[in-house]
């Protein structure tokens, strides 16, 4: 009998996941507004009776998307990956800096397409605010643990090395550099790196491993 349940808790997880995917993709490719629920139910290959069973309204649904995009396969929070904990564990700012970067970058390549689809979508407000909101409160645990590697330069409040951090470690900032102007993922995280050095902490490139 418990396998029986685990193998229908296994088969619903698997549809779930397939109508996340799906609504993913839709949303990203045409937009929230522009994407009707038969659709995605569609994809998902499931009646559209289903999707809202499972998610209630199109807001829950896109909510999951974007949690589908920043946890990715894992399932796993930002602040609470291995990379994150690297990032805390490094010895040096240079080296703190480049691996919360290169973390950042790998959700971006989920996630950006979707914040870009539904950005200046009304319909999307809500849940774009309170991701935004959780990127907001990732950040200030990050200048927390980088400020306790090395000042931040002569002036700069921790809020606003936040701000900066949001706005130089965004994903809107990375899909203008990879969607519109071409550059590869590691070019912005190099790129990244070295603005959040020098605008946060007043280290350049060539003395990036001081304490």
């Amino acid at each position: 009998m418990g396998d029986v349940k685990q193998s229908r808790r296994e088969r619903a997880q698997e549809t779930r996941q397939r109508m996340v995917a799906a609504a993913y993709r839709r949303f990203t490719e045409e937009g929230y507004a522009a994407t009707p629920m038969d659709a995605i139910a569609r994809d998902a290959g499931v009646a559209v009776q289903t999707l809202y069973f499972t998610f209630r309204t199109k807001g829950e649904l896109l909510q999951a998307a974007y949690e589908h995009a920043v946890e990715g396969a894992d399932r796993v929070p930002p602040h609470l990956s291995e990379w994150w904990r690297a990032a805390e564990e490094a010895p040096d700012i240079g080296t703190a800096v480049r691996l919360f970067v290169a973390g950042t970058i790998t959700v971006f390549e989920r996630a950006a397409p979707l914040v870009w689809a539904v950005l200046g979508d009304e319909n999307a407000r809500k849940s774009y605010e309170y991701n935004d909101g959780l990127r907001r409160a990732g950040y200030e645990r990050a200048i927390a643990f980088l400020t306790a590697k090395h000042p931040l330069r002569d002036g700069l409040s921790s809020t606003r090395a936040r701000d900066i951090l949001l706005v130089v470690i965004g994903p809107q900032l990375y899909s203008q550099f990879t969607r519109d102007l071409a550059w590869t993922p590691q070019e912005v995280a190099d790129w990244m790196t070295v603005a959040v050095l020098e605008q946060l902490f007043g280290v350049s490139v060539g003395d990036d491993q001081a304490e």
